[in-house]
């Protein structure tokens, strides 16, 4: 069993992958990658980074195998409820009267938040004129939330969390079973959400939205990454559009008064300036 690797393993692992695949793991916040590919060595049954590096080599369909266990995102629908709350509330108040809202999911996993999200817009009669896209670095995620099949075990959690949230509504309304441990967001749920691959490090950014979201994303990358992305953000929203960020992103930069102001510290919400 690996218990550690070395920070030169590490970086001569990230370098490799990017020179041979193109895929860039060299800005993840160390501890946390490394914890992630030491998980990945051990369920892969692998005894050292060494043979992990062999098989990428002999085998470069694997590397695929490698991005999506290492970048796999832990969340569930309404994860912390009382933030949909604050979200619903500012939702009614600035865009009862506009005629469209963009959304975009950065980094949206395996779909929970998406479908939150898309809840709500139902809940507020806004989803008609609601166009979101949901991207992810994760391809088998981003199928996942295509799909929006979910095991009951973890409707568990979802439903959990939606009663604190509304205690008047079911998450049951939502959804069909499809066999006897899983459940399908319903089809009407998810018209208007574009899913796609994209990488936040390398892929451009071409479009302008309304809200942004980007929660427990930035946590795994470094600072330079970190002031880079937001950057890009800000170019991404529109005069006036929110970036939410997750609980867990700690980023002085997102505070620059230059480019957003602050609308709800608990809910981790910010403003676009200019």
């Amino acid at each position: 069993m690996v218990t550690d690797i070395t920070d030169e393993e590490l970086k001569s692992l990230t370098q490799g992958i990017l020179a041979r695949y193109g895929i860039d793991f060299t800005c993840y916040e160390t501890g946390s990658l490394k914890r992630r590919v030491i998980k990945f060595l051990n369920t892969s049954n692998f005894t050292a980074i060494h043979e992990l590096w062999m098989k990428l080599l002999s085998d470069p369909t694997f590397v695929k195998t490698l991005m999506n266990e290492v970048s796999v995102g832990m969340t569930s629908m309404f994860r912390d409820p009382f933030f949909w709350v604050h979200l619903r509330h500012l939702l009614e108040k600035d865009y009862r009267a506009k005629p469209s809202i963009s959304i975009w999911h950065a980094g949206c996993s395996t779909g929970e938040e998406v479908h939150s999200m898309r809840i709500i817009l139902h809940e507020t009669d806004l989803a008609q004129k609601a166009n979101s896209l949901a991207t992810d670095f994760n391809r088998d995620a981003v199928e996942t939330a295509r799909k929006g099949v979910y095991h009951k075990i973890k409707m568990i959690e979802n439903e959990r969390n939606y009663t604190q949230y509304n205690r008047f509504q079911s998450l049951n309304a939502y959804t069909t079973p499809v066999d006897g441990k899983h459940v399908q967001m319903q089809p009407h749920l998810t018209q208007g959400v574009r899913y796609q691959y994209h990488n936040l490090v390398c892929d451009p950014f071409l479009e302008k939205f309304d809200i942004i979201f980007c929660r427990n994303v930035m946590i795994y990358f470094d600072s330079p990454t970190k002031e880079k992305l937001l950057q890009n953000f800000y170019q991404s929203l529109h005069p006036g559009g929110y970036l939410i960020i997750g609980f867990y992103d700690v980023i002085h930069g997102v505070t620059d008064q230059r480019l957003f102001s602050l609308v709800n510290e608990e809910a981790k919400i910010f403003r676009r300036k200019g």
